[in-house]
């Protein structure tokens, strides 16, 4: 067996449809990410529509466990969301 890089306790375990509803609750607060590189702004629940058509179950797993990392910091996930738009939208 394979051992992770991290321990994921927080969302081990879940499934598909739950880690998206799971994002789409953090981003909704986000009315506007702007991707600067491009100039122009995209909701958070797009974000989580285009990402949950786009990723794998894994790469939303590890999104949502970078963010849990993050707010477990204290830090902002505003830079976090905004790479993610950018990697979406180009």
């Amino acid at each position: 067996m394979h051992k992770r890089a991290y321990v994921n306790l927080h969302y081990l375990g879940t499934d598909h449809v739950k880690n998206i509803h799971t994002f789409k609750n953090i981003v909704k607060a986000y009315k506007s990410i702007r991707v600067s590189t491009i100039k122009h702004s995209i909701t958070g629940e797009e974000l989580a529509d285009w990402l949950a058509e786009v990723c794998t179950p894994q790469e939303i797993e590890e999104v949502l466990f970078m963010i849990y990392c993050a707010q477990k910091r204290g830090s902002e996930i505003r830079n976090i969301l905004q790479t993610l738009a950018t990697a979406v939208l180009k």
